[in-house]
């Protein structure tokens, strides 16, 4: 492993190669120049010599058509510095900005995205990068997998929830009416490049938004990862430097060893990453989007957590104990706006988790031991729902 990158996702028949560094927007032209020296053809000819190898990398790098897609408000921020790293690296630029917010996950704008990509010419060499966070790294990698049947996907996060989630595992999707994130395929990034610096940009929200991912981690992992976040809470709300790196390689340690396990969500090892997303998911679209992805997983890890104790399965001191840390990190733990249950549970109906007709929920039995069950009534999931709605979250 060389010093640019912290350690590489092995998916098998490709990776994805991820640094957690500060000023990495900076060295966005240097990583993809890196990235682009590596090959995962399996007819690469291992021989080639040096000469040849940096021959090969000068020719697919200069002058290389590269689409930064971004949103208006981070394109403002730190467009730039990415755009002209890149360009000092020789690659040729065009940039590509999208209203920030959920809206913007469409097929809609993904056919707009499609049209200027045809526009300006890009071919199968092209190279998609994603600059934002999760709404942003969805749509571009959802372009750059369905064009010209794919092309090679970057990522620079700029927000805590997709440095420490969506950034990793190439669940690349746009939103539908019916439901979130249901048309999508999997597509890896070549690379992840991780600035914790993007950090001190975000509203407190949005860095208490994207902590919830992190407990979800912490929460079907590993006590030891639970005790983490409980004894630093302070330094991770205040985004002290050290321990917010060292926040975000543990959880993408975390979810990159399941998603290494189980890359396509074939074996029932990555469907645990969705605890809390089922019942979350059915809130967001529920309140329109209103609330942040982050939140609404906050309430749907409530949820479940109850569930799982209606069902028998977990102590409710663990409910007790992660509804006291979700507080502490300023996460909802209760739904300040009605939503109409039935409606709820007809977006619920609509998981893309369902297999052979029945609806399968993520649930806990203990700190790091996550189960999947596919035998609950629509009643338990009724009444865990219903307890989040005006009442007290213990």
């Amino acid at each position: 492993m060389d010093a640019m990158f912290d350690f590489d996702l092995d998916y098998g028949i490709s990776r994805t190669r991820v640094t957690v560094r500060l000023n990495a927007l900076d060295d966005g032209g240097r990583i993809l120049r890196e990235v682009s020296a590596k090959t995962d053809d399996p007819l690469a000819d291992p021989a080639a010599g040096t000469d040849t190898r940096l021959a090969e990398v000068e020719a697919k790098c200069d002058g290389r058509v590269t689409v930064v897609v971004t949103d208006d408000r981070v394109g403002d921020l730190y467009g730039s510095r990415l755009v002209g790293s890149l360009k000092g690296a020789g690659f040729s630029v065009e940039e590509y900005r999208i209203r920030p917010g959920e809206a913007s996950k469409s097929l809609a704008v993904a056919e707009d995205i499609y049209r200027f990509l045809a526009a300006k010419n890009v071919g199968r060499d092209g190279c998609i990068l994603a600059l934002g966070g999760g709404v942003v790294s969805d749509l571009a990698g959802f372009v750059a997998a369905t064009w010209m049947r794919g092309v090679d996907f970057g990522v620079f996060p700029t927000t805590l929830e997709a440095d420490v989630d969506a950034s990793i595992g190439g669940k690349t999707a746009v939103n539908t009416s019916a439901a979130k994130n249901l048309v999508g395929v999997f597509h890896q990034p070549r690379f992840v490049a991780i600035d914790p610096g993007c950090l001190t940009t975000l509203e407190a929200r949005d860095v208490r938004a994207g902590l919830a991912e992190s407990v979800k981690h912490a929460l079907i992992s590993s006590e030891e990862l639970l005790r983490f976040h409980e004894a630093n809470v302070d330094a991770i709300l205040a985004l002290d430097a050290s321990v917010a790196r060292e926040l975000i390689l543990r959880n993408l340690r975390v979810k990159g060893d399941i998603i290494e396990a189980d890359t396509l969500e074939q074996r029932d090892k990555r469907i645990l990453l969705n605890f809390g997303h089922t019942i979350g998911h059915a809130i967001e679209s529920g309140v329109g989007y209103t609330l942040r992805h982050g939140e609404c997983v906050a309430l749907g890890m409530v949820a479940a957590c109850r569930l799982s104790v209606t069902m028998g399965l977990l102590d409710h001191s663990v409910v007790e104990r992660m509804t006291a840390l979700l507080v502490r990190l300023g996460l909802p733990t209760q739904l300040e706006e009605r939503i109409d249950t039935d409606t709820l549970l007809a977006t619920i109906r609509n998981d893309k988790k369902r297999r052979d007709g029945r609806l399968r929920f993520v649930l806990l039995e203990a700190v790091g031991r996550p189960v999947v069950r596919d035998d609950v009534g629509e009643s338990p999931v009724r009444s865990a729902f219903e307890s989040l709605v005006g009442l007290n979250a213990s």
